[in-house]
């Protein structure tokens, strides 16, 4: 069993909230750490990462694949799954 939780809007460590989705963005706390546009990955102005089929890129390092999320983070989600589990986990 992982020690990540996702429930659809919290991700928790433990009984610790470390991140929260709203909408498409993803914020840690007070910031906004990230957003979801398809299957690419933003922080700000900048695109960092996309989701290929299976593979979680980030910039042009492939850094896992979906299953690797899966393994990590316990919950529902396909792209929202794979930008937390680099932005908050890896």
């Amino acid at each position: 069993m992982s020690g990540y939780k996702f429930d659809g809007k919290y991700l928790h460590s433990g009984s610790d909230k470390i991140g929260e989705v709203r909408g498409n963005d993803i914020w840690s706390g007070s910031n906004k750490i990230g957003e979801i546009r398809g299957n690419d990955i933003w922080r700000g102005s900048s695109k960092i990462g996309d989701v290929r089929g299976q593979d979680i890129w980030m910039g042009s390092n492939k850094v896992g694949t979906m299953n690797d999320a899966r393994k990590a983070i316990d919950g529902p989600g396909g792209v929202t799954l794979a930008a937390l589990w680099p932005l908050l986990v890896k």
